[in-house]
């Protein structure tokens, strides 16, 4: 119970550490993009308005990755397949250029049309750097020099547990038809999938979105 009460912990802390990075991302921008825009009168209308500014980028990135959470646990179908890990991440990421959309489209000023395409840009800019950084990981495990065969499957969260993470591991080998079986119970795991030995690690790399786990099957003969 101890260690689940501390990933509990560990995951409301980053929730808190990605969603303030987030809000304060789009804050820090739009008070540079209104130092620099030339409607002064605009600037000092938003003045006593920054400090609700930031934080309504605070909340909605807290909330951003607290719905990420929250979704992540539950089953929706046709739809689980769009809830779980980074897929899940990528599902909710794709609705905030959308509300920035809608609101460039209904704002009935300028300067705020401005602020929110520029959120759009940093959303879009996110996605493109979390892009190089997945085809960097990617050109790493399939690359020409790689002896060993390597396999990343993405999880719906942290394993709490080596009984969990072992959980995952039959659960994949069950789904694809292969047969399992192991050698070490642990993390990492030595197991024999169709005879061949493998280890599984726990995996974990970093989207625009915070921490996504997987699980990296290397085949070691």
């Amino acid at each position: 119970m101890r260690n689940m009460r501390k990933l509990e912990k560990e995951e409301k802390k980053e929730v808190f550490q990605y969603g303030l990075a987030m809000g304060c991302t789009f804050f820090i921008s739009n008070v540079i993009y209104l130092g620099l825009q030339k409607d002064q009168q605009f600037m000092v209308t938003m003045m006593p308005w920054l400090g609700a500014l930031l934080a309504g980028y605070l909340l909605l990135g807290i909330a951003f990755f607290f719905f990420y959470l929250k979704l992540s646990g539950k089953d929706f179908g046709v739809l689980k397949s769009f809830t779980k890990g980074a897929a899940g991440i990528y599902s909710l990421g794709n609705l905030m250029p959308l509300l920035f959309l809608a609101g460039i489209l209904l704002a009935d000023k300028q300067p705020i049309r401005m602020m929110l395409l520029l959120d759009l840009g940093i959303t879009v800019g996110f996605y493109i750097l979390d892009y190089c950084s997945v085809w960097k990981l990617s050109k790493e495990l399939n690359g020409k020099n790689v002896r060993t065969k390597t396999l990343l499957v993405d999880l719906e969260g942290r394993p709490k547990n080596v009984d969990e993470f072992c959980s995952y591991i039959e659960a994949y080998c069950s789904e694809n038809q292969i047969t399992l079986e192991f050698l070490h119970r642990g993390v990492p795991a030595l197991i024999l999938m169709d005879g061949k030995e493998c280890t599984v690690e726990l995996e974990s790399y970093y989207s625009q979105f915070g921490p996504v786990y997987g699980m990296k099957f290397i085949e070691t003969r």
